[in-house]
């Protein structure tokens, strides 16, 4: 069984676009490439980590979110905050007032993703005893888990049958608000987000035929209004609260806070190149009595997300204080922590499963195996024209990867720059025909100026 759906946030304008290649060069999974002069993503291999967007100088790439303007004013809105949100903040800020300026920005209520991590850590235990291959891999990261579907095909089945804390917390929020007498049809349920894969994870869940959560707000977006609202408040002065959940559950979207919580050894791995080589071992099989992999796409994790606007090692540090400050509060209450979420414990365990992941069709060459294995020959045979230099120059990230377009069809083999120069020796092809081929992938007048100037 496959995994088709390629819904994306990761958009290209391509107005913006000058086609620099910036974004095809550090694509993880070589999901870019250069055509007509402007970059295009390949949607069956793109796991919208964010890496393109990081790099693109001319800000052409972007995420394209649910959006404020689409919260329905006849319903009742409840805005999913994670902590890293509130990490963005000067730490004289409280949680309390953040979340009440995210309020104003045009919700009913603001529920914290990470009330539901007290959740996370008992069903972690129960995972761990009903699964005996290891090393189980975390299904935190929704752009992991999209990497592994597309290029570690045979780890799918390692990947935690877990929902998410913001899934489990929406789960919460939409029974507890029944059990209040709000029909399901008035509600809505908005995630803040730091990525955007977890907009993808909203539209398209692996494992799941729906979300429970009805769209996602970017992050930035939601910090510029309410920064402006919040900075208006008074410097805060003592107030009396309570502990709303376990001090170390703020710091879940952190790397290497997951894994404290999974019995047995267990790894937590961060930014997308350190959690590819550690795939390629593990899949190799030089990795071995792991019982847990605590994977972020993100440096820092969830600090790190692309949509963040502050710096993720302040967020990082603000979030740290907040833990001391939550675990004087719970030491002030007799050690007391009054998470209204953990009433529902017992039907969220119910609830709180997935259908196993399968791999993705990063590169399906045929549904038919023969011709699948013949185009696969053809491919190897293809790389041995090429200089193997993987210089971009032919608008695609790799000698390989062109020889892969090449057998689907999607370029040729005078693309490669070096094997134009065989064949215009050859006389197999002229200048005139290598300056088209040039300009289809680069662009039309691209190279206008170099001929003025010559």
């Amino acid at each position: 069984m496959k995994d088709r759906n390629y819904t994306h946030s990761i958009q290209i304008d391509p107005d913006r676009c000058t086609g620099c290649s910036h974004c095809m060069r550090v694509c993880s999974t070589q999901a870019i490439r250069i055509m007509g002069g402007y970059a295009r993503i390949q949607p069956e291999r793109c796991v919208d980590c964010g890496e393109c967007f990081r790099v693109c100088p001319q800000r052409a790439i972007y995420a394209k979110d649910d959006g404020l303007g689409t919260l329905p004013p006849e319903n009742y809105k409840i805005a999913l905050v994670p902590s890293v949100f509130i990490g963005q903040f000067p730490s004289e800020y409280s949680a309390t007032q953040v979340l009440s300026a995210v309020k104003q920005v045009g919700f009913d209520e603001v529920f914290e993703v990470e009330q539901a991590v007290d959740f996370m850590k008992e069903a972690y235990q129960a995972v761990a005893q009903q699964n005996p291959s290891h090393p189980l891999i975390s299904s935190y990261c929704p752009a992991v888990v999209r990497l592994i579907q597309v290029q570690y095909p045979s780890l799918t089945g390692q990947i935690m049958r877990l929902k998410a804390p913001h899934d489990i917390a929406a789960l919460y929020l939409r029974r507890s608000k029944e059990k209040e007498g709000l029909a399901p049809e008035k509600l809505s349920i908005y995630y803040v987000t730091p990525c955007a894969a977890k907009t993808v994870a909203a539209r398209a869940p692996v494992g799941e035929e729906k979300s429970p959560i009805n769209g996602t707000v970017n992050m930035t977006a939601v910090y510029n209004k309410a920064s402006k609202i919040l900075y208006g408040f008074k410097k805060p002065g003592l107030h009396k609260t309570f502990a709303n959940m376990r001090p170390d559950s703020v710091n879940w979207s952190l790397s290497g806070t997951e894994k404290k919580y999974f019995p047995g050894r267990g790894l937590a791995i961060d930014g997308m190149d350190n959690v590819i080589e550690f795939l390629e071992k593990l899949e190799s099989g030089h990795v071995s009595d792991i019982d847990f992999l605590e994977m972020r796409a993100c440096d820092q994790g969830c600090a790190g997300g692309i949509l963040c606007p502050g710096n993720r090692f302040l967020a990082v540090e603000r979030l740290e204080h907040r833990q001391k400050r939550l675990q004087k509060l719970k030491d002030a209450d007799n050690g007391r922590v009054r998470n209204p979420l953990m009433e529902y414990e017992k039907i969220l365990h119910t609830m709180s499963g997935v259908d196993p992941v399968y791999p993705r069709d990063g590169l399906l060459l045929d549904e038919d195996i023969e011709k699948a294995l013949i185009k696969l020959q053809r491919i190897e045979r293809l790389r041995t024209y090429f200089p193997g230099f993987d210089c971009g120059a032919c608008g695609a990230p790799g000698c390989r990867n062109l020889a892969e377009d090449i057998v689907q069809g999607k370029a040729s083999i005078s693309h490669c720059v070096f094997v134009q120069r065989v064949m215009e020796k050859n006389y197999k092809l002229s200048p005139d025909q290598a300056f088209v081929v040039i300009e289809k992938i680069w662009g039309k007048g691209r190279l206008d100026k170099y001929v003025d100037k010559v």
